[in-house]
This record gives structure tokens, C-alpha cells and sequence, in this order.
């Protein structure tokens, strides 16, 4: 049946995972937190065009991002601190405060709670297997330290 405008699926009996699946998946391609650290843009596709906004997007940590990008480049984050913390973010391009100060640049385990992360152990591949090697866009790792309740801007750095 296929999908609706609203992203809802088109096809009886109503399918609450397809419904709230799609939206999921659309909202991954904006913002993925579950790696260490928040991470914007990590899969945007290029028929969605050079720029975009989306709003109001909830993170690990008690963090609520809004923000928007041009050319695959993020311009502008506006974040919402419900809980305070440290907040990990992994952007293709470096972002300063809206005041124009550099962000630290993040190393070690991220000390806030909610991004604590495993070990993953290698997978098993058969050495008949015939893998193309996976290249990965460059990005910036910076550490902010919040305060629950606070709003905090950052921009692209010029």
C-alpha cells in the first residue's frame, strides 16, 4: 500500500510500527545520539536538497536540538538542556558560541551518564568475503558543558 503524505502507512490494519518507523528513520538521518556523542547530519540525503531546518528534535542526555544547514554544512544550533551536563557534539564543520568563543574539543569517554558506551566486539567475516571499504566524512568532536534549563546557540565558524 505504500505510504501517505503524512508518512503514515497505506494499507490496512493500522501498523503502528510502520507509522512511527518512518519518521524514526527520517529523524536518524538528522540526529543520531546513541554513539558517544550527538551527532547532526550523520546521513543526509542529497535529495533533500542543499539546505533545511528541522526543530525540536529530543537526544540522549535531556537535550532538545533544533538547527539548520546549507550545503551538507550545519550554520546554526539552538540546544535546550533539561537535565544539564556535558553535551558531545559531532558535526561535519566546526561551530562556535553564538558570542564567537571556540568549543573545546572533546577526547576520553564523555563524562555525562547518559552517553556511557560498550564495547563492541568484531565481527566474524569470511575471508571469502568481498567488502568495500567504508570511508566516512571527516567531522568535529566538541565537548560544551550545560546547566539544566539553559539555552545555549552555536554557529558555523567562519
Amino acid at each position: 500500500g505504500g505510504t501517505y503524505p503524512n508518512f503514515f502507512d497505506a494499507h490496512p490494519p493500522f501498523q503502528i510500527d510502520g507509522n512511527f518507523g518512518c519518521t524514526s528513520g527520517i529523524a536518524e538521518m538528522l540526529l543520531q545520539s546513541h554513539d558517544g556523542a550527538i551527532h547532526l547530519l550523520p546521513a543526509l540525503p542529497d535529495a533533500w536538497g542543499p539546505s533545511g531546518v528541522v526543530t525540536g528534535l529530543r537526544a540522549y542526555g535531556g537535550f532538545e536540538v533544533s538547527f539548520d544547514w546549507r550545503d551538507g554544512q550545519v550554520r546554526t544550533v539552538e540546544l535546550r538542556s533539561t537535565l544539564g551536563g556535558n553535551f558531545r557534539l559531532r558535526t561535519p564543520n566546526a561551530l562556535v558560541t553564538s558570542d564567537g568563543r571556540p568549543l573545546a574539543e572533546a577526547s576520553g569517554e564523555n563524562p555525562n551518564a547518559f552517553f556511557r558506551t560498550f564495547s563492541v566486539q568484531a565481527p566474524l567475516i569470511s575471508s571469502s568475503a568481498n567488502l568495500d571499504e567504508v570511508v566516512l566524512p571527516p567531522t568535529v568532536l566538541v565537548d560544551l558543558p550545560t546547566e539544566a534549563g539553559q539555552v545555549y546557540r552555536l554557529v558555523a565558524q567562519n
